[in-house]
């Protein structure tokens, strides 16, 4: 092929870009090249972004379906509108299996992956330790083809995306102070065997402590990718990874239940003021349990729920919850 004089490769930027055609090794030929310039901390953050038109990671959220209710387990539908369905714990009692596993039959043949975190109503009837052993069972059933995933102090890694889902129930923590108002309010301890405010307090902390452990270990990963890549080549590191966080109880008393109820002396059972202590790197936490769709910021953290709460077949979701059936969120 010809080239005009001004286009032609000059016999420099051949032998630069290949050495090979000169006999000379790459040890001979870095000697002639000028010292690797350092990107700038800014142009790294700005390359290492995913660009606008990468692919994002769908997931449709919802919570406290109470499909235990007048037993909607047969009944209730929900559209597929992303790939990926969150359900966000209060579906519906595991001591019901096999309506549950129904339910969940029907959506793990919509949706690519369904991911339950289980809250306070999934244990109503039964124990915290039969409870988890029924989770554990329908992750194993054959008729969900391996697309359930139970997120009970769970890390998912969604293929294909540099995306991370770390879920638990995240039991809230109740101060001394409030531990007989709580104990008098609220149903778990009568309806959960053996459940007891000390139980909740130290479910809260395992929680809280697995939770603190997978963010800071991701952020860590994210670090030694950057160091190898500093150390090799290439100036350009590969994105950081998204970190989505699911729990049922709220990691905030602030807009996290409907305004009337913010006050509550029994409001440090549904949700602890932990945001500070452990978003550092999360992207999007998604809660429910307080039956009050919300989306707000807390720094840089999207703090999101769609809870459609206690609502039988025949009455419509009222505006004060928010609910909608086609929520979906978007990471990349």
């Amino acid at each position: 092929m010809y080239l005009p004089a001004s286009t032609a490769p000059s016999a420099s930027s051949l032998y630069l870009t290949y050495p090979w055609i000169y006999n000379i090794d790459q040890a001979q030929l870095s000697l002639h090249l000028p010292p690797r310039q350092p990107c700038s901390p800014k142009l790294r953050s700005y390359l290492s972004k995913p660009p606008p038109w990468a692919p994002s990671c769908t997931f449709q959220i919802l919570s406290d379906l109470h499909l235990e209710l007048n037993q909607q387990y047969l009944s209730y539908e929900i559209p597929a509108c992303a790939e990926h369905l969150i359900l966000a714990g209060d579906i519906g009692r595991l001591a019901d299996y096999k309506h549950y596993r129904d339910f969940l039959q029907r959506q793990t043949d919509r949706f690519k992956v369904v991911l339950l975190i289980l809250g306070n109503h999934e244990f109503y009837g039964l124990s915290i330790a039969a409870g988890l052993d029924k989770a554990w069972q329908l992750e194993q059933e054959p008729c969900l083809h391996g697309r359930l995933i139970v997120l009970n102090r769970t890390r998912y890694d969604v293929p294909g995306f540099d995306v991370s889902v770390l879920g638990c129930t995240f039991w809230s923590h109740v101060p001394d102070e409030s531990r007989e108002i709580v104990q008098a309010k609220i149903q778990d301890f009568r309806k959960i065997t053996g459940w007891t405010v000390a139980g909740h307090n130290a479910m809260h902390d395992a929680d809280l402590a697995w939770l603190q452990n997978e963010i800071q270990s991701i952020r860590r990963e994210a670090h030694h990718d950057k160091t190898m890549t500093r150390a090799g080549k290439p100036c350009i590191s590969r994105p950081r990874r998204s970190i989505l966080v699911v729990t049922h109880h709220a990691p905030s008393l602030e807009r996290t239940s409907a305004p009337q109820h913010a006050q509550n002396p029994w409001r440090f059972a549904f949700g602890t003021e932990i945001l500070s202590q452990t978003s550092e790197g999360v992207k999007v936490w998604v809660f429910g349990h307080t039956h009050y769709s919300a989306e707000f910021r807390v720094g840089e953290v999207l703090v999101v729920s769609n809870q459609r709460g206690y609502v039988l077949p025949w009455s419509p979701a009222t505006a004060e919850t928010a609910f909608d059936v086609r929520k979906v969120i978007r990471l990349s």
